[in-house]
């Protein structure tokens, strides 16, 4: 596959010489000024190998990395690509946090087991890597900007309903984000842009309660215990399944994996005239609402807005619509993207259109490879023919939903696969 690099307003740019970075040069935006490339794992190898070839780090090939994130499937850690693309980042750079995705991709091109690299990076020459027990995280005080990962593994710790620990998912979720949030206010960046969590069997109910609803239960009451506003200022966020089958009230053998950017200035929640806010969804999806606002603008002097769109998919008001049609789900999902945006312009952001965003696509079923094809024609068809969407295989928040969409705009964007 070519590549196709792009600059902050979706211009096509040339390539570098093998000898100097992988990236293009910034957009204007000073330290803050954020880029998002992404690339294979054979892609990656070859960079690296010839990095090494030429005595250079990964900071020599990606300036500025903040954090990387391996999306692909799990498999045994010594079969699974993504896993040896994460192992390789970590030699090459141990200070830079690693974050896993583990979902397979999807799409007629893709090869078995083949994994994808997403590096983002600042503008901002002071970036330290530290961990703090399971939170790995790389900052820059002059960009006031960390992206961390944390990975932890659920405890098969007796269950007490009586107890305020909850369910072993509601106890890791709740000291995940505990240990985020507390990271973020001791490094003076309190404010989180974007959160990505992977919940392993999302959809599955153990005792007696859907892991997707435990999930929100454990978030929303550290949000809480870490006097975090539950509406209105929310981040940006999505929670999607890794796919896998849980035998009983068992813990699953994948982790809760949470990886974020966050900064010292706050990002503008923008919420869907077309949809409930998700902080404000009724009590039968759950005894806690979803924290997470529906997009998130983030801006620093006259550089453009990053705007990060959460998770999207077809909810008009807080129902699912079309259930079991996944060509109307996904025209729906667009037009609440469309709506994001107009939204985010009438706060000030933008204006932004379909065509200038990247987009992760998640489907349920992977196997449906006409569906699959029909998506990406919905995409194609809204944003225009060069919209390149990375598609990936995870169990969606509700069971009725067979297709999510996330999407992100305003950084300088680089597919090198």
């Amino acid at each position: 596959m070519s590549v196709h690099p792009v600059d902050a307003e979706r211009r096509p740019c040339s390539m570098l010489p093998a000898a100097a970075p992988a990236a293009a040069p910034f957009a204007h935006g000073g330290d803050r000024a954020l880029r998002l490339v992404q690339m294979s794992d054979a892609r990656l190898v070859a960079l690296l190998h010839d990095a090494r070839g030429r005595g250079d780090g990964l900071d020599r090939v990606f300036p500025g990395a903040l954090g990387a994130v391996c999306i692909g499937a799990a498999g045994t850690p010594d079969a699974s690509r993504a896993a040896a693309m994460a192992r390789m980042l970590t030699d090459a750079a141990p200070g830079l946090p690693v974050a896993p995705v583990q979902m397979a991709l999807l799409g007629a091109e893709v090869a078995p087991g083949e994994a994808v690299c997403e590096l983002w990076q600042c503008d901002a020459h002071d970036l330290r890597g530290e961990r703090r027990g399971p939170l790995h995280y790389r900052y820059s005080e002059a960009a006031g900007l960390v992206f961390g990962s944390l990975v932890v593994h659920e405890t098969d710790a007796a269950y007490d309903a009586s107890r305020d620990g909850g369910t072993p998912l509601e106890r890791a979720t709740f000291d995940a984000y505990r240990a985020l949030f507390d990271l973020l206010d001791t490094l003076g960046m309190p404010h989180p842009l974007r959160i990505w969590n992977t919940v392993p069997a999302i959809n599955a109910v153990q005792f007696g309660v859907e892991r997707y609803r435990q999930f929100n239960i454990g978030r929303q009451r550290a949000f809480d215990a870490c006097r975090r506003a539950l509406t209105g200022g929310v981040p940006a966020a999505c929670a999607l399944g890794s796919v896998e089958a849980v035998a009983g009230d068992a813990s699953p053998a994948a982790p809760l994996a949470i990886h974020f950017l966050a900064s010292r200035t706050p990002a503008d929640s923008i919420e869907n005239p077309r949809q409930v806010s998700a902080y404000h969804y009724p009590a039968q999806y759950g005894p806690r609402a979803p924290t997470f606002a529906r997009a998130a603008a983030w801006a620093d002097g006259e550089a453009k807005p990053v705007l990060f769109v959460s998770g999207t998919a077809s909810i008009v008001g807080h129902r699912t619509v079309h259930r079991g049609d996944v060509v109307a789900q996904t025209r729906e999902t667009v037009a609440n993207l469309a709506a994001v945006l107009e939204q985010a312009a009438r706060q000030g952001h933008g204006p932004f259109s379909l065509a200038d965003l990247g987009y992760r696509v998640y489907v349920r079923d992977a196997g449906d490879t006409a569906a699959l094809a029909a998506i990406g024609r919905v995409l194609r068809e809204a944003a225009g023919p060069h919209v390149r969407p990375l598609f990936v295989h995870a169990d969606v928040c509700r069971d009725d939903l067979l297709v999510e969409i996330e999407a992100s705009a305003g950084h300088a964007m680089e597919w090198l696969s």
